[in-house]
C-alpha cells in the first residue's frame, strides 16, 4: 500500500490518495478540496480511483465529493449516519453505505472499517492490518481527539470509540484528518 497526503481545505484537512502498487487501483479519503492536485497524483502514478471515502460528513472532508466523482467515475462511500451532514455541503449521494466491520478492497489492499462515533454520528476510521496503518479522520489526532461540542457529537461516544482504537497494536501508525501522524502507542500514553 502506498499513499500521498494533501492539505485540501482552509482548515488544512488531510486528504489521502491511497493505492495498491501492483494493480494501481486507488481510493481517495476525504476530498475536501484541491481536486486538480488530487488528479495530478492520480495521473502521475497512473492510478484508477475505484472509491471515494468520507471518514465523516463535515464540510472540510466532503466538499469536493461530486467534482472528484465526476473526474474519476469512482463510487462514493460513507457511513449512513453522516449522510445528512454531508449533503448540507455536497448533495452527491453515497453509492454504498459503510458499516462497522466492513472491508474496502482495492487491488490486493484491504482496509477494515471501524465505526468511531463521537466527533460525528457516522465517523469511521480505516485500518490496514498488513501495514499497521490507521486513517483516523477526526476521531484521533496527535495528542488529542476530535471535537465533541458540535451538533451531533457525543463525548460518551468518543470515549467508547477511543477505547476501541486502544485495542489496535501500539505500533499502528495513525494518519489523522488534520495535523501530523502519531501511533496508537503514543496516544495510549498521552490520552489516559
Amino acid at each position: 500500500m502506498k499513499f500521498e497526503v494533501l492539505k485540501v481545505s482552509p482548515l488544512a484537512t488531510n486528504c489521502y490518495v491511497v493505492w495498491d502498487e501492483p494493480t494501481k487501483e486507488a481510493i481517495v479519503i476525504d476530498p475536501g478540496g484541491q481536486v486538480p492536485n488530487i488528479m495530478k497524483i492520480v495521473k502521475e502514478n497512473q492510478l484508477t480511483v475505484k472509491e471515494i471515502i468520507n471518514t465523516h460528513g463535515h464540510f472540510d472532508h466532503v466538499s469536493r465529493n461530486g467534482l472528484l466523482k465526476k473526474e474519476t467515475g469512482a463510487k462514493l462511500l460513507r457511513h449512513e449516519l453522516d449522510s445528512a451532514i454531508a449533503k448540507e455541503t455536497d448533495p452527491t449521494p453515497a453509492d454504498e453505505i459503510l458499516h462497522d466491520g466492513d472491508t474496502v478492497t482495492f487491488g490486493q489492499t484491504i482496509l477494515k472499517v471501524i465505526h468511531t462515533p463521537g466527533h460525528s454520528p457516522g465517523g469511521i476510521c480505516l485500518y490496514n492490518e498488513t501495514d499497521r496503518v490507521l486513517f483516523s479522520g477526526d476521531t484521533l489526532f496527535r495528542g488529542t481527539y476530535g471535537r465533541v461540542d458540535l451538533f451531533g457529537s457525543s463525548p460518551e461516544a468518543m470515549v467508547a470509540s477511543l477505547k476501541k482504537l486502544r485495542l489496535l497494536p501500539p505500533e499502528t501508525i495513525v494518519y489523522p484528518g488534520h495535523g501530523r501522524p502519531t501511533t496508537i502507542g503514543e496516544e495510549k500514553e498521552s490520552l489516559p
